[in-house]
């Protein structure tokens, strides 16, 4: 494959500012607009054009989402993939007393420009013991049934061993279908039976074992910070956020387990590693002199930047390092990371892709600033050299 080119930033508005933005999504049906999630509990609705200086609130849940940790907010959020006809759109946003976790649905009345939160029915409840590693990325999969990424409960070291408990949804990746007329079989969810919001597919790894819970589709990971699904080859992807000494990127598969709190990335950690357990190697990782906290990407499937086409892009929240994880044909080292951009002018909180395939970036000036922008990821011209 072609080495990476030397991307740039270009931002998508001149002036409109974002307070805290962790998350740009499209809703499927309009190409011109993308709505921009902001920690503290809203979403906007903005116009992809340069000139725009307008932001219109769609969802506005400020009064739900509770605060008291960075970490905390409004994580994610992801429409349905028959939003044009069912309205719905799913979010993942930080509750307190008790500190939990919420996944929840709206849906948005088809005459009505924004949600009404009055709409809300609360899907799954997970609680939460600490005020960070709460993970968050909500998306649908290429067959229809939601995915959630869920931090191990936070403080230092997973020390409820949440990682490695498969009777907890911490630490996880898991799989539930929201599809009350799916034709898929499935079995009920045990603990909310009586309303069934959800249900649990039946090819999920761990279903009709005692002692665990079903909706697991992968498990020990520490703080999955963004994930996303490679439109072609429909891979999951997912950057797990380190301890103290490697960053790592997951290629998450069903029933598989990625090594928290036995192994950081691919090394034994605490003298915790158990030889019994089969684990899975991160597909990359890197060490504390490139960065401190690993944002996800996506596989590049646009058209702008030809040579980036099949690389995974993702970054660094704190270096504001990018890099293009690139396929080799060595099949004992099957990546490569090239950095892909002389300067990053953001810490980035998260990728988004377009609906042809095209990458943008939101995020801050550092990653102490709460006043943020939304940037496309463009060729820079002309290209002399390979990034390395």
């Amino acid at each position: 494959m072609i080495a990476p080119p030397s991307v740039r930033f270009e931002p998508m508005h001149t002036h409109l500012i974002f307070d805290e933005p962790i998350q740009v999504i499209y809703d499927g049906i309009q190409t011109d607009s993308v709505y921009v999630v902001e920690k503290d509990g809203i979403i906007q609705n903005v116009s992809v054009f340069e000139d725009t200086t307008q932001k219109r609130p769609f969802l506005d849940i400020t009064d739900r989402v509770g605060v008291t940790n960075d970490e905390e907010g409004l994580l994610s959020a992801v429409f349905h993939p028959n939003y044009a006809k069912n309205n719905e759109l799913y979010v993942w946003y930080s509750a307190q007393n008790p500190k939990r976790g919420v996944l929840s649905r709206f849906k948005k009345s088809p005459e009505q420009s924004s949600i009404d939160t009055s709409s809300e029915e609360v899907i799954l409840e997970v609680r939460e013991p600490w005020g960070n590693h709460n993970g968050g990325t909500v998306l649908f999969g290429p067959d229809g049934y939601l995915y959630v990424g869920i931090g191990d409960g936070g403080a230092a070291n997973d020390p409820h061993g949440n990682g490695q408990n498969k009777n907890t949804l911490l630490g996880s990746v898991i799989r539930i279908d929201v599809n009350p007329t799916t034709n898929t079989p499935k079995t009920e969810n045990k603990t909310k039976a009586n309303n069934k919001l959800y249900t649990i597919p039946t090819d999920n790894p761990l279903v009709g074992q005692n002692g665990i819970r079903e909706e697991l589709w992968a498990w020990g990971l520490r703080n999955p910070w963004r994930m996303s699904f490679d439109r072609k080859t429909g891979k999951l992807w997912a950057g797990d956020v380190g301890q103290n000494a490697w960053e790592e990127i997951d290629i998450i598969e069903s029933g598989k387990n990625y090594g928290w709190n036995h192994r950081e990335g691919a090394h034994d950690f605490k003298n915790n590693s158990d030889p019994s357990e089969q684990m899975t190697d991160p597909v990359h990782e890197y060490g504390r002199r490139m960065g401190g906290s690993i944002t996800g990407g996506y596989v590049y499937r646009g058209t702008k930047i030809p040579s980036l086409v099949g690389a995974y892009v993702f970054s660094d929240y704190l270096s504001k390092r990018i890099w293009a994880l690139v396929p080799q044909e060595d099949e004992d080292t099957p990546f490569d990371a090239k950095r892909i951009a002389k300067k990053t002018p953001i810490a980035i909180s998260s990728f988004g892709e377009s609906p042809n395939g095209e990458i943008l970036a939101c995020g801050f000036p550092n990653a102490y600033s709460s006043k943020g922008k939304i940037y496309w990821l463009v060729l820079s011209e002309p290209t002399t050299s390979t990034i390395r």
